[in-house]
């Protein structure tokens, strides 16, 4: 599905008052509520609200131009609403203006306090005590009242005993903006794959973090985007009714 979206370049002109640019490319997340027609183009799309104005109208502009396969009832498309992570990379010019680089992530619930990924879950304090570690996938149900709930737990690496009732507590705090079909909420399946290292347990989030730096020091941080296509960090949403079909 990712090879059919690629990286959409946009010029954004910043004021001339402002400060004086980054010398080097500026990665960073973001995420849209996207309202969909029953053909699945995009009607409106509302971008996080903590990122500058010029910033969200450019990224509304790109993830416009997407299109999606709509949700049916029966043979019937539907229209609905779905959020949109996306990545970007600004790259500032030597005039003053902005080269934006926006790439499709993934789609689905958004999560309900605004976040990109996930809060890591609590290092269990007896495994952590006794050193050990482990590796998860977690399959979760976000329910039409956008509350979670396991799934699945799959043990990739460790014990899953010794870390399942952390990974239990961990789910039933997390709250979503579920999808919609005509206005109703529907339940969405996400996988999340969770490490827990003696170095801190890690979630999608917290990996992204320890990336940043490195993608800092990228003199193209587009290039850095595509490399981390397949991390292994990011969430799988399992059955979007809305699924994209191809860039603008």
């Amino acid at each position: 599905m990712r090879k059919m979206w690629g990286i959409g370049l946009l010029m954004v002109a910043l004021s001339a008052a402002s400060a004086e640019p980054a010398p080097k490319p500026i990665h960073f997340r973001a995420h849209a509520r996207v309202a969909l027609d029953a053909h699945g183009v995009p009607q409106q799309v509302d971008v996080d609200q903590k990122l500058p104005a010029v910033i969200r109208d450019a990224i509304a502009q790109r993830v416009g131009q997407w299109r999606f396969e709509p949700a049916r009832a029966g043979e019937q498309p539907r229209a609905g609403a779905t959020t949109v992570f996306v990545d970007a990379c600004a790259v500032p010019l030597e005039n003053g203006d902005m080269r934006l680089a926006v790439d499709y992530g993934w789609n689905g619930p958004g999560y309900a306090d605004g976040r990109y990924f996930p809060p890591a879950p609590r290092y269990p304090p007896n495994a952590a005590r006794g050193g050990f570690e482990g590796d998860f996938r977690v399959v979760l149900q976000v329910g039409a009242d956008g509350r979670a709930s396991v799934e699945t737990i799959e043990a990739r690496e460790g014990q899953l005993s010794r870390f399942e009732q952390a990974l239990r507590t961990w789910v039933a705090t997390l709250h979503y903006v579920p999808e919609e079909i005509d206005g109703a909420a529907v339940a969405t399946r996400i996988a999340i794959p969770v490490n827990f290292s003696m170095g801190g347990s890690l979630s999608a989030l917290e990996y992204e973090r320890e990336q940043d730096e490195a993608r800092q020091r990228s003199p193209e941080c587009r290039a850095a985007m595509r490399q981390e296509d397949a991390s292994p960090s990011r969430p799988v949403v399992l059955d979007s009714p809305f699924r994209p079909v191809k860039a603008g």
